[in-house]
């Protein structure tokens, strides 16, 4: 199992990353620096952080050249002060056997006080000026917080400045005063440290609500960036310029811009970390299969120097050969050729063969899922998990059936991420399988029909999908065989058959689909419906299956369902095929007038519905003004 969080093995050949952005704090001439360390969620920033830290602890293992800090941004979501609690946060960690500052702990602990002025400050703007006097000496107003605060309230705001008083009621340096001067006492304890560096790396921080975000990195702009000082902020910028819009709200068309500026403004060397390519996400499954099995030494971090293991000595020729700047694949060849003695012995108790049957499992699973995981290393590790406890589970419930194929589990697992939807029709395609049948006949007519390149008829349009094709191809190719209840009983958590579609919507998507269904106006919901394709903010076919669904059930909004007929050809066949199971007291006339649009798109395609109908005993009234062409 692979948990989620940083790792100091590099099986994401980030390694020249970690080392452009370790040479860039090693260079006097480049502080103060604000790296921006831009990626998607799960890229892996993180990882690279880690492996920054690692670099700096062999170029300077006595710490007194180059003193790095990891902090965690969403260790200070619980503060009412973010400003103050990284600030803080930082001067501690200069306090914990950091050797370069062992000499200067008083001024350290100087500067955390001169914090709590500051923190004062923000209480005051909190809580308004006249009420925080009040409650320190209410002889100083005329207006008391007991006038104006519960007594919860009261004991909060008191317990706000007990934080912070302290006894120093003497002092009478401003708080403006005191920001300037921790600013400049900050920068003299950094000089007088005789360090080269001062690294900050701040980890997390698109976790955090916009309003801590924005106090972070202002507290790093304010207060922190001085002489001698670099700060990497790992972050989405997708969520900066969401806080800064919700902070600043949209005034003119230049909100954007202003976004893109106030980022400029704060970070001043942006790096971004490109998502994986197909081959990647590939090769990265393998690392991550051959990280859980290899035995691994101890690593050490002297400079220059790594005991070796089994891992790092097949990351060395992965880095080598340059496999993820070529493009080139990992296979179980390239495994074998790295190892002078390829054994057992290489392999956690000697799990030779079960490794080779994993590597085996998950490089022809990740042909197919490699294009859904979206090169997101997070995913890779969630879809190898959840493929590892089923394999365990299997191994409890089935320990006793030689028959059960792993390789079916990871290939219907694909099917799952690709098309979670299509998985749920070939359970019910399974459950619904004659028993004297031997295959799927669905089934075994799809994968006829990708093998030998056909068109794909009307009613499996939705399987003819690039990723789905590649799946149908992929073996075990003959899936269509035998019994899958099985393998989908280890699924079942996913399956939610009873689950309606709509409690599945998000709230801009379940908006739209209570108005397509509430409409009263046709020229309203058609036009709802039309540009539901249009519409970037949502999933239009999850709106769709919704509404589908929901005619399945209520014939009532055939109205409805005409137009999604008539503008989305995909859906016409599900359409047609909940026509047919309807009773023949539904058909009513003015049902068969909405029928009838949908008769006129292509009257051929129409025909089998008009049999069936015919079959249940339509009058041939209602059947004319379904067939009127006019």
């Amino acid at each position: 199992m692979w948990l989620d969080r940083e790792s100091e093995i590099d099986l994401l050949a980030y390694s020249p990353f970690a080392e452009l952005i370790t040479n860039i704090t090693a260079n006097e001439r480049l502080n103060p620096l604000t790296i921006g360390l831009f990626g998607s969620w799960g890229v892996g920033k993180s990882t690279l952080l880690k492996l920054v830290e690692k670099n700096i602890k062999e170029i300077d293992p006595t710490r007194k050249d180059i003193v790095c800090v990891p902090l965690n941004s969403w260790m200070f979501e619980g503060y009412d002060d973010a400003k103050s609690a990284i600030m803080e946060s930082l001067l501690r960690a200069l306090l914990d056997n950091q050797p370069a500052f062992e000499r200067l702990k008083d001024k350290v602990r100087a500067l955390i006080n001169r914090i709590d002025f500051i923190r004062l400050g923000a209480t005051t703007i909190k809580h308004g000026m006249p009420l925080v006097m009040s409650a320190i000496n209410p002889s100083v107003a005329t207006i008391t917080a007991a006038q104006y605060f519960s007594e919860d309230k009261r004991t909060e705001i008191l317990e706000d400045l007990k934080k912070v008083w302290k006894g120093k009621k003497d002092d009478d340096t401003t708080t403006v005063e005191n920001i300037r001067l921790f600013r400049k006492e900050f920068e003299e304890l950094i000089l007088e440290s005789k360090i080269k560096n001062l690294v900050v790396m701040i980890d997390d921080l698109d976790r955090c609500t916009p309003e801590r975000v924005i106090e972070t990195l202002e507290a790093v702009k304010l207060f922190l960036s001085v002489p001698r000082t670099t700060f990497i902020i790992a972050v989405d910028t997708q969520v900066i310029k969401y806080s800064v819009e919700k902070k600043y709200p949209k005034i003119s068309e230049d909100t954007i811009r202003f976004s893109d500026n106030y980022i400029e403004k704060i970070i001043q060397l942006p790096i971004n970390i490109p998502e994986l390519s197909e081959t990647d996400v590939k090769n990265y499954l393998l690392l991550l299969i051959c990280e859980l099995f290899f035995e691994q030494g101890k690593e050490t971090y002297k400079k220059n120097i790594e005991e070796k293991n089994q891992l790092s000595i097949l990351l060395n020729k992965v880095k080598k050969e340059a496999v993820f700047i070529n493009g080139s694949k990992i296979d179980i060849d390239f495994i074998k050729s790295s190892f002078d003695n390829y054994d057992k012995t290489l392999f956690k108790d000697g799990k030779l063969e079960e490794f080779e049957n994993t590597i085996k499992i998950i490089s022809g699973t990740s042909e197919v899922i490699s294009s859904t995981l979206k090169g997101n290393p997070r995913q890779a590790k969630r879809f190898l998990n959840t493929f590892l406890i089923r394999k365990s589970l299997a191994e409890i419930y089935y320990k006793a059936d030689k028959s059960f194929d792993y390789s079916i589990l990871a290939k219907l697992m694909a099917l799952e991420y690709i098309d979670d939807k299509l998985f749920k029709e070939l359970y019910k395609w399974t459950i619904g399988k004659n028993k004297t049948q031997a295959d799927i006949s669905e089934l075994k007519a799809l994968t006829d029909i990708a093998c030998n390149n056909k068109e794909f008829p009307e009613e499996y349009r939705k399987w003819s999908d690039k990723k789905i094709i590649k799946w149908l191809k992929s073996d075990p190719i003959d899936l269509y065989k035998g019994d899958l209840s099985k393998y989908f009983y280890l699924t079942r958590e996913s399956l939610d058959i009873n689950v309606s579609i709509s409690d599945s919507l998000t709230k801009a998507e379940l908006e739209i689909f209570n108005k397509i269904i509430q409409g009263k106006r046709a020229a309203g919901f058609s036009k709802l419906i039309k540009e539901l394709k249009d519409n970037s903010t949502i999933k239009y076919t999850k709106v769709l299956d919704a509404v589908i669904e929901k005619f399945q059930d209520e014939i009532t909004i055939l109205d409805k369902i005409q137009y999604v007929y008539i503008d989305y050809p995909d859906y016409r066949v599900e359409i047609k095929d909940s026509i047919k199971k309807f009773k023949p007291s539904d058909i009513t006339p003015v049902n068969a007038i909405s029928l009838n649009g949908m008769y006129r798109v292509d009257p051929r395609e129409f025909e089998d519905v008009i049999q069936v109908l015919r079959g249940k005993g339509i009058s041939e009234e209602v059947l004319a003004i379904i067939c009127k062409n006019e």
